[in-house]
């Protein structure tokens, strides 16, 4: 059987991050939280992170029906997490512009209508010793999901991140220990 068993990776648990564009990442075998200027989302649905792409094709044909040449634009990568905290961080990813003001022990959020703010990511993820990084420098929330306010569901808030390409077409960076994918 050609394969190897140790090279699937099942993520068995996610922390996000975010931060102010053209922050300083922590060392690899630092925590996060050793650089002040990254804030964690808190904890994250079960369901994990999923990565999306979408572009446009456009195929060319000789005559005779022969495809010769596919070319692609418009390429978008995103990656979509639900964020089951509702904190001052998740508070300023779905309500950007928005301001929280507490007096008295009470807190009043003044939310107003969401103003586009682009911000840097870090998706980190485990599987047993494997710890991966990925850095997107640029991003920004662009969908909030509907959020429901009831007694039989959790209140959650499903974020969609659009990831902006860097002037060098770069989305994001993977950092990690896998020696699986280490270079010989």
């Amino acid at each position: 059987m050609a394969g190897d068993i140790a090279n699937p990776r099942l993520w068995t648990g996610a922390d996000l991050w975010t931060a102010a564009i053209a922050s300083t990442l922590p060392e690899f075998d630092a925590a996060m939280t050793t650089v002040p200027a990254w804030k964690a989302v808190g904890l994250l649905s079960e369901d994990g992170a999923s990565e999306s792409r979408d572009e446009d094709t456009n195929d060319f044909y000789a005559w005779g029906g022969r495809l010769i040449r596919t070319t692609r634009s418009k390429h978008k990568r995103s990656i979509k997490v639900t964020c089951l905290e509702d904190n001052l961080v998740v508070f300023g990813l779905t309500s950007p512009g928005s301001t929280v003001a507490t007096a008295e022990g009470v807190n009043t959020r003044t939310v107003k209508v969401p103003k586009s703010e682009k911000r840097a990511f870090v998706l980190e993820m485990v599987d047993g010793t494997i710890k991966r990084r990925r850095h997107i420098p640029t991003g920004e929330v662009t969908e909030v999901g509907e959020v429901t306010l009831g007694e039989s569901d959790l209140q959650a808030f499903e974020l969609t991140i659009t990831i902006y390409p860097a002037a060098d077409d770069t989305l994001y960076l993977d950092y990690d220990n896998d020696p699986q994918g280490a270079v010989a």
